[in-house]
């Protein structure tokens, strides 16, 4: 892509970013595991004939013994895999829904030939279950993005310096040829700044300002400026030599 700020490939999130809860939170203390999915995972274990605090129990047994599961891990383990996994899909059909300027600012930055990646504190299925709900998925893998470099993909959450790291590095890129796009200061800033990266979006639909640019990021209220940003910056830093961007 021409003139994108130096930027080669970003890093985008998806919770608060790309979708978020309608009317019932995915993640909470009244959850098994603290996450509505392992409710719904227990109760279908629950037609099976087990009891329900057992059923915590063996799922939680499950997840401490195999740290970077994906939610058909647990299906399979417990012989769920069909009647669960549809229960699973309609959760996310039900409690979701996509931030429109997200998924316009994706659609922009692909047909505009930027490698895009997911970076996400999800599991791969639910990665795709949300991104299925914004239009940019399927049950397989997604067009739009290169990678989706999840939970049980990099070994980790964004929480954590070393998750960061394979990220990037899976990337193929230098780190300051970066951008990464969240709503986190700290898992979507500070954190993959430490590690070389200098473009960051941080969206807060709530901001009266549509921009601002500070020192460790662009704070936006709708992700329909990124586009124009990564442009605006490639043809300061093109030495303004005529190009046009693809954005």
């Amino acid at each position: 892509m021409e003139n994108s700020g130096n930027i080669a490939a970003c890093l985008i999130d998806i919770d608060a970013t790309i979708t978020d809860d309608r009317d019932a939170r995915q993640i909470g203390p009244d959850y098994v595991l603290n996450n509505a999915i392992f409710d719904v995972i227990a109760r279908s274990m629950c037609e099976r004939g087990w009891a329900f605090s057992a059923a915590a129990e063996a799922l939680a047994s499950h997840a401490k013994a195999n740290v970077y599961w994906d939610y058909p891990d647990f299906l399979k383990a417990f012989g769920l895999e069909k009647d669960a996994w549809e229960r699973i899909v309609q959760w996310h059909d039900t409690h979701l829904f996509a931030y429109p300027d997200a998924v316009s600012m994706v659609k922009r930055l692909h047909a505009a030939g930027l490698p895009l990646f997911v970076i996400s504190n999800n599991p791969l299925s639910g990665c795709l279950l949300k991104l299925r709900q914004a239009g940019l998925a399927g049950p397989h893998g997604s067009k739009y993005f290169r990678e989706i470099l999840a939970t049980n993909v990099c070994m980790g959450t964004k929480r954590l310096i070393g998750f960061w790291q394979r990220c990037l590095d899976r990337t193929g890129f230098e780190p300051g040829r970066l951008a990464v796009i969240g709503d986190h200061p700290m898992d979507d800033c500070a954190r993959p700044r430490s590690l070389g990266v200098e473009t960051v979006f941080l969206v807060d639909r709530k901001r009266k300002t549509r921009v601002e640019r500070t020192p460790e990021a662009f704070l936006v209220n709708t992700l329909e400026c990124v586009p124009g940003i990564l442009r605006s910056l490639g043809e300061a830093r093109s030495g303004r030599n005529g190009c046009r961007s693809a954005i």
